[in-house]
This record gives C-alpha cells, sequence and structure tokens, in this order.
C-alpha cells in the first residue's frame, strides 16, 4: 500500500509526456511531421547492422514528401503572377527544347538519317526523355532553393530582436530555425541520392558525362600537383604514392562504372525506339521497291530508308541503308545500272 503513491506518479508522469508529446505533434506541420518522422528513421538506419534499402527508401520518401509540401505553396503562389508564370514556362521552355534535341540526336545515330523523317520515333523519343528530365531538373531546383536556407536563417537571428522571428511562415508556425537547419540538412542528404540516381542508374547520360569530366579534372590537378611540386613535396608525394595510386584507381572503377551504366541506359532506349521504327513508323508496303522481308520510310521522291531485321541469339539488331526509290514512274535509272554487269 506503500508503493501506490509511486505507482501514481509514475502513471502520472506517463499521462504527462503523453500530453506533452501530443501537444508537441499538434503543433507540427505536415513537413515538420515528415522531418521528425526522417529523423527517427535516419537513428534506426544508422543502427541497423542490416542496412535495410527499405529504411533508405522511406527516409527519402519523408524527406522528399516535407520538402514538396513546403515548396508547393510557394510554387503557387509564384504561378499565380505574371513574372512568375514567365520565369517558370521559360525554365520548362529551356528543358523541352533540350529533351528535342536530345530525342533528335537520339533517332540520327539510331538510322542515320535526320530525325526530320521520323516524326512519330522523334515525338516517342521526346516522350520518354521529357518526364525524366522535367523531375530530375525539378527536383535540383527545388534544392537550390533550399541552400538558400543558411542565409534565411541568419537574417531570422538578426532580426530577431526586432520582433520578426517568422519572414516566410503563417503566425502559428513552430521552431521556424530549428526546421531550416533540418531543411538544410534534409536538402543535402536528398541531394546525393539524386546523385546517385542519376549517375549509377544512367537516367541521365549527360550528367554522368558531367560527372566523368568533375573526376577526371580531379586526377589531371592530382597529376599536376605532384609533378609540379618541391623536391621536398615529391619526396612525400613518393612516400604516399600507394595510398594516391590505390585512389586514383578507386576512381577510374569509380568512372568504368559511371560510363557502363550510362550507356546501358542509352542502349537500352535506342533499343525501345529501333523497335518502335520498325514495328510501327516503317512501311511494310511502298511504292518502291524493296525486298519482302524489309520495311522502308520514303524520305523523299526519290530516297527511302530501308530498314532490315536481324534476330540471331536471342538478339534483335536492325541495318540501315538509304537506297534510291524505284517506282512505277521513278528510279528505273539506277535498277538498269544495278541489274548491268
Amino acid at each position: 500500500m506503500q508503493q501506490l503513491p509511486y505507482i501514481l506518479s509514475i502513471k502520472d508522469r506517463l499521462i504527462n509526456y503523453h500530453n506533452r508529446l501530443t501537444a508537441f505533434w499538434s503543433s507540427l506541420n505536415l513537413a515538420q511531421r515528415c522531418y521528425f518522422l526522417a529523423i527517427i528513421t535516419s537513428f534506426i538506419y544508422l543502427f541497423d547492422n542490416a542496412q535495410s534499402n527499405s529504411l533508405l527508401a522511406l527516409l527519402t520518401v519523408l524527406v522528399l514528401v516535407a520538402m514538396v509540401s513546403e515548396f508547393w505553396p510557394r510554387f503557387i503562389q509564384v504561378w499565380d503572377s505574371l513574372p512568375g508564370k514567365a520565369v517558370i514556362l521559360l525554365f520548362y521552355a529551356f528543358v523541352a527544347n533540350y529533351a528535342l534535341v536530345q530525342a533528335s540526336g537520339l533517332v540520327n545515330d539510331i538510322t542515320g538519317v535526320s530525325a526530320d523523317n521520323l516524326p512519330y520515333t522523334h515525338n516517342f523519343a521526346v516522350l520518354l526523355s521529357i518526364p525524366i528530365w522535367f523531375v530530375i531538373t525539378s527536383l535540383v531546383v527545388l534544392l537550390i532553393i533550399q541552400f538558400s536556407i543558411p542565409v534565411y536563417i541568419l537574417c531570422l537571428l538578426l532580426l530577431r530582436p526586432f520582433g520578426l522571428h517568422t519572414l516566410w511562415h503563417p503566425p502559428g508556425y513552430s521552431f521556424p530555425i530549428i526546421t531550416g537547419f533540418i531543411r538544410f540538412g534534409a536538402g543535402l542528404f536528398l541531394l546525393l541520392q539524386l546523385a546517385l540516381l542519376t549517375t549509377y542508374t544512367g537516367t541521365l547520360y549527360g550528367v554522368s558525362q558531367t560527372m566523368l569530366n568533375v573526376v577526371g579534372g580531379i586526377e589531371t590537378g592530382l597529376t599536376i600537383n605532384v609533378i609540379e611540386s618541391s623536391d621536398q613535396d615529391l619526396a612525400v608525394a613518393i612516400k604516399e604514392q600507394p595510398e594516391l595510386e590505390r585512389t586514383l584507381s578507386e576512381l577510374d572503377e569509380a568512372k568504368a562504372q559511371i560510363d557502363q551504366n550510362a550507356s546501358a541506359y542509352e542502349n537500352k532506349v535506342k533499343r525501345i525506339l529501333a523497335n518502335f521504327i520498325f514495328d510501327n513508323e516503317a512501311d511494310a508496303r511502298s511504292r518502291c521497291e524493296h525486298r519482302t522481308d524489309t520495311r522502308v520510310i520514303e524520305l523523299n521522291d526519290y530516297e527511302i530508308l530501308e530498314i532490315e531485321k536481324f534476330t540471331t541469339a536471342d538478339v534483335t539488331s536492325y541495318r540501315y541503308q538509304v537506297k534510291p526509290c524505284i517506282s512505277a514512274a521513278v528510279g528505273h535509272e539506277f535498277k538498269a545500272r544495278s541489274i548491268t554487269p
């Protein structure tokens, strides 16, 4: 019976902690709740010996949802203004133009002719590339905005003595400075995940090539520094030569892996486009003479693109040849030359 007050005090403490935690959770908005859950998930991931990929994926989703939920109202606010619409449309027009150029280059690499002769394939290539570019560039812009947070936090600290605690937040926004630091760290984490995604999956070949140039520049800088160093520095470099060679070897392996993944992704896209050209855009019948096992695309009144399909060991490949159009009205002179011994 003497322990009853002690048991009740523990219960009261638990109720108090529960009420405080409930009040704290109620004071947070959606983004802050996601950040809070992301912090808990990150601790679980760090102390998890298996380093589960599902925890990493959950952490990435929580951070992404938090940032998008904060960024979207600002985006709508900017979109409602005329200058904001102009800037946003100009940005996405640049992205769309780049996607058009990239799609045109892919079609030309496959067929050897201008993409203007294959409008449906060109449009299909654009549809394959535009979503990726739109998502990646939007995330990059979002992260660039997040990296201005230290300046924003500094402004909050400087203006705090004047009674300005929340510049761009509603009156009920809690913990603006702490949230700003967490948001900055989450932005770095999301940038790392984005770089790994685009680099090691090869979804953006241009990004992979940029990474290769950066890594190559690092190697060149290391080599130049070793060559141009003084005798004392050169002696130190020679002493640390095994470690330097190991670092350069790891960089070379990373470059090779990046190049391989990027090329594999580009080859997959080219195979999809090649199948689309042969199965959909090319004609099985034409006014121009061609072999029955080939398909053609009429480039103009006098030329055709003949496409021949090869299937060996479950590998499908295509051969593209530009030939003269031999029809009922034109091209017979080329046929006569081909027959004449």
